[in-house]
């Protein structure tokens, strides 16, 4: 092994992840970056044709699907594996149906479903307190507002804490609670400038439609059921 030479692979999705290495490390590496960029629309195709030959029956996929699938996967992430997921699903959701063909709204059900099924145990899983947060955003929502300030998330908040019997916490935990929801995904808050009135977030809910988030919280957080339904007093907006 005297003339051996050894080779070091990293694998990450973070491109400065060698940033954080010692200096003298990365002195040392003589660095190579090979980037392998996300399949776009016409690379997932060939991908799910050649995936679809070996284990799905000629003229059962409708003109489309195929088409379909890797337009959705190569728009949100291009990532192999969900278009296969994707394709995976529509197939089952037509067997349900009882339907020997894979049509395009089987595609959209399960794009519906694949949503679903990632979104809700996030929200199961959320502590109490984040539950209450969110809870409060969904309520000034059903109430019709939209860009909603951290002052009047507050305000609901304290409310729902008192009807569930919890004890509210202080607007900067809540702030930071909001800003956890918004790296979930589950909400987007924009920090705006009101000028002398100081900075707030403008604060929407980005569930998906078709998935029901007080019904997750209130199946995980019985006492939360109903809370949606009571009565709440709204800060006017300056």
């Amino acid at each position: 092994m005297k003339n051996a030479r050894s080779c070091v692979i990293g694998i990450s999705n973070d491109l400065k992840f060698t940033e954080f290495l010692d200096p003298r490390v990365r002195s040392r590496l003589g660095q190579l970056d090979v980037i392998f960029n996300p399949y776009d629309a016409s690379q997932l195709q060939d991908i799910l044709r050649q995936r679809a030959a070996a284990s799905i029956k000629e003229g059962v996929l409708k003109e489309g699907v195929i088409q379909l699938c890797s337009a959705l996967a190569a728009q949100e992430h291009g990532d192999a594996r969900c278009a296969l997921e994707l394709l995976r699903v529509s197939t089952e959701k037509a067997d349900e149906e009882g339907k020997n063909t894979v049509m395009l709204k089987h595609v959209r059900i399960a794009q519906s479903q694949i949503e679903a099924d990632q979104i809700t145990p996030v929200i199961t899983s959320l502590p109490k307190q984040q539950k209450l947060v969110l809870a409060a955003i969904l309520i000034n929502e059903k109430y019709g507002l939209k860009n909603i300030e951290t002052g009047q998330v507050q305000d609901i908040y304290a409310q729902v804490c008192a009807f569930v019997g919890q004890n509210a916490l202080t607007q900067r935990r809540v702030r930071m609670l909001i800003s956890n929801l918004d790296m979930l995904g589950l909400i987007t808050a924009r920090l705006i400038s009101r000028g002398r009135l100081g900075r707030t977030k403008e604060i929407n809910s980005c569930i998906p439609s078709n998935v029901d988030p007080m019904a997750i919280m209130g199946e995980a957080e019985p006492e939360m059921l109903g809370v949606l339904d009571k009565k709440y007093r709204h800060q006017t907006r300056l």
